[in-house]
């Protein structure tokens, strides 16, 4: 079977022949950087983009929006929460969605028709996080995730916005999600270290969620849930468990959740992870017999039906090229469900 069918097959608990495993890594230092404006940075993504397709040649692959991450709202004009019913975009709207487009046509010409490929989308939450910590040095300093702190001073005013930002995103989906670009979306959302109170997540964040994984589902058979855990953040999540995504991926270590009990967890969905991605963790500093010895304890566990093995989330940039080839080489020698 081709890889396509092959990926499928594990997304959908499918017996397969052969456990899979997959990971992705920043291709900038600092993947917050603006390459809207600045497309040098649009363009050292892509290269990094061609280097991880050289050195691994992945089975299906999540396309790094370095640069990318955010929309053009008008942040700087924000000055309370409450301010944030009158968030408006910006002009350059339509640049950033062409930007989009582009960066997704880019990476399919790199990887060609025969692999998945999953453009990475975030919630409207990451989007407020990151932007209001970028303009707003006085929230950054109080909280490294200022998020949590908007809802507290207006929870009410935070979820318009949530839900404005959403309409972007579906229409986001719209342009990148579709035969010959991305083959469906790879969703971040978190609950910021569970310092989101759960009446609040869903009053004010859920629908606009679960909205934009509806809009991925009606054009996309499969897309990944990423309930992310960067930098060792937990997330509440039973908060997450009937958002409809194919495939789940959260971070094991940080949470305290095996895959085995995630797999429950998600109803028996197929899973992504197992592996630290800190630079202290075993992916990055351990020896190939620990690495090696790891793999084979995930799959004792959790088995190797709908089962893939990853990391928490992004893979630290030091952790040798070597180190991912030892997990992939164990996973191929271990055949699959």
């Amino acid at each position: 079977m081709d890889r396509r069918e092959l990926v499928r097959k594990v997304f959908h608990n499918e017996p397969a022949g052969r456990l899979l495993a997959a990971f992705w890594h920043h291709y900038l230092p600092d993947e917050l950087v603006d390459g809207l404006h600045r497309p040098e940075y649009v363009a050292r993504n892509l290269a990094g983009a061609r280097r991880f397709k050289e050195e691994f040649d992945p089975d299906f692959v999540k396309i790094m929006t370095d640069g990318l991450f955010f929309m053009p709202y008008d942040y700087d004009s924000v000055r309370t929460a409450s301010d944030l019913r009158r968030l408006r975009p910006e002009r350059d709207m339509e640049l950033y969605f062409e930007k989009c487009v582009g960066l997704a046509e880019a990476v399919r010409e790199i990887y060609g028709d025969g692999v998945l490929v999953f453009y990475n989308v975030f919630s409207p939450t990451f989007q407020i996080n990151h932007r209001m910590a970028q303009t707003h040095p006085a929230l950054r300093a109080a909280s490294s995730d200022p998020f949590p702190l908007l809802i507290d001073e207006d929870a009410g005013a935070v979820g318009e916005a949530v839900e404005r930002i959403a309409d972007a995103t579906e229409e986001l989906i719209e342009r990148v999600v579709r035969p010959g670009l991305a083959d469906g979306m790879y969703f971040s959302v978190s609950d910021y270290d569970r310092r989101v109170p759960p009446e609040a997540y869903w009053k004010h964040i859920m629908p606009a969620e679960k909205r934009i994984i509806a809009a991925a589902n009606s054009r996309a058979e499969d897309n990944i849930l990423h309930i992310c855990g960067w930098r060792g953040s937990r997330n509440d999540l039973p908060l997450f468990t009937d958002y409809d995504c194919s495939v789940v991926n959260w971070a094991v270590h940080a949470e305290g959740v095996s895959l085995a009990e995630g797999k429950r967890m998600f109803g028996g969905k197929c899973v992504i992870g197992g592996f630290g991605n800190d630079r202290t963790d075993l992916l990055c500093s351990g020896s190939r017999a620990e690495i090696e010895a790891y793999v084979e304890k995930i799959v004792t566990e959790a088995g190797t039906t709908g089962v893939i093995i990853g990391a928490d989330c992004t893979t630290h940039l030091d952790t040798p090229d070597e180190h991912l080839h030892w997990v992939y080489e164990k996973a191929k020698s271990l055949g699959g469900g």
